[in-house]
């Protein structure tokens, strides 16, 4: 049956790896939400620990951008990755070097600020915690990957709908700064030798190569794929020879290495997935208490905001994104109870007897 459906260079210790990290991923989405409907933790803790945490890493990628500076040097990894013995910061042939923090890579950042920043622009918790916000916000700036200005746009439309009354001087605001963003963004390193190099940029090439193999794997294996957790072995074999060159290789683009390793069955099931969720909780934000609007608002663009960046990146499998889409269902199977009268959940406390369900 194996060979039938994958052919022969199929390894099921890869395929179970694999599932098991989906397994992971929608048990972490599960898990807030039973733990929010039965009433172990409030919404309040929940979404303040997101909060925390993305102020925490905040603190990291400052402390491990002084260390940088200040020459410190190590390869343990215990905290955060080491690139060339810099701690959660990639260098550069300029003075000022990408911010990964305590992330695997400067993109991976945005996922995990993001929704934080969010939070803590919110009218809950602005006036606390601001002047972490603006920071966290220059830390996703300074760590100069693209997806960083998707999610500073994405924190603009935010402010943009939270503060209706403040959007004219938000909106001039935000022309009075484009100029010096530009300036900015055209003078960091990184992102500056990419538009220098266009197409012949190193991460250009490499999305492509990778583009070219993920249609030929659909176009050869449309139906059931090469098998859950096998991109890096196919590649390895096809390109070097090798299916142990490097099996843990991901091509950075989500949806096609679905579509690719599962199918046409597979690939279906994640954007009927994902589509429900989606129109469900779009559905359901003009249904939510005022009182908790802008912290679902928050949730959900952070959800639209990884998803976007799904088609260039590798992010479906983070706890991040699975953590939003717990809360989310949470708040969506309140209001479906309670039709927006009762106990708004920005006051439920936890309760050390689960509640009854219908």
């Amino acid at each position: 049956v194996r060979q039938l459906t994958y052919g022969e260079n199929f390894y099921p210790l890869y395929f179970l790896m694999d599932l098991s990290k989906y397994a992971a991923a929608f048990t972490t989405a599960y898990l807030c939400y039973y733990a929010l409907t039965a009433r172990l933790v409030s919404p309040q803790r929940i979404v303040g620990g997101i909060v925390i945490s993305g102020a925490l890493a905040t603190l990291l990628v400052y402390t491990f951008l002084g260390l940088y500076y200040a020459g410190f040097r190590t390869e343990t990894q215990l905290i955060a990755p080491s690139f060339g013995g810099a701690l959660g910061v990639w260098p550069t042939e300029s003075v000022l070097p990408r911010l990964a923090g305590p992330t695997a890579e400067p993109q991976q950042l945005s996922v995990a600020l993001l929704t934080p920043l969010l939070l803590m622009l919110s009218p809950k918790y602005v006036r606390r915690f601001w002047p972490v916000g603006l920071l966290a916000a220059c830390a996703l700036l300074l760590s100069q990957s693209k997806f960083a200005i998707v999610s500073l746009a994405v924190t603009g439309l935010y402010l943009m709908l939270v503060y209706r009354r403040a959007r004219v001087p938000l909106a001039l605001g935000a022309l009075a700064l484009a100029p010096v963003l530009v300036v900015i963004l055209l003078r960091l390193p990184t992102l500056q030798a990419t538009l220098q190099a266009g197409l012949s940029a190193g991460a250009f090439v490499e999305r492509l190569g990778n583009l070219v193999l993920l249609v030929s794997i659909i176009r050869e294996h449309p139906f059931f794929g090469i098998g859950a957790g096998h991109y890096g072995v196919y590649r390895g074999q096809m390109l070097y020879g090798d299916w142990k060159y490097n099996p843990g290789y991901t091509p950075n683009m989500d949806f096609l290495k679905v579509f690719a390793e599962t199918g046409v069955f597979g690939f279906l099931l994640l954007l009927l997935l994902l589509g429900f969720l989606v129109r469900l909780f779009f559905r359901t934000y003009h249904r939510i208490p005022a009182d908790v609007r802008a912290v679902y608002l928050a949730l959900f663009l952070g959800v639209l905001a990884i998803l976007l960046n799904m088609t260039i990146g590798y992010e479906l499998l983070h706890a991040f994104f699975w953590i939003n889409v717990g809360v989310l269902l949470y708040y969506v199977d309140w209001s479906a109870r309670h039709g927006g009268e009762g106990e708004s959940p920005a006051q439920m406390a936890p309760s050390a007897v689960p509640a009854t369900r219908p």
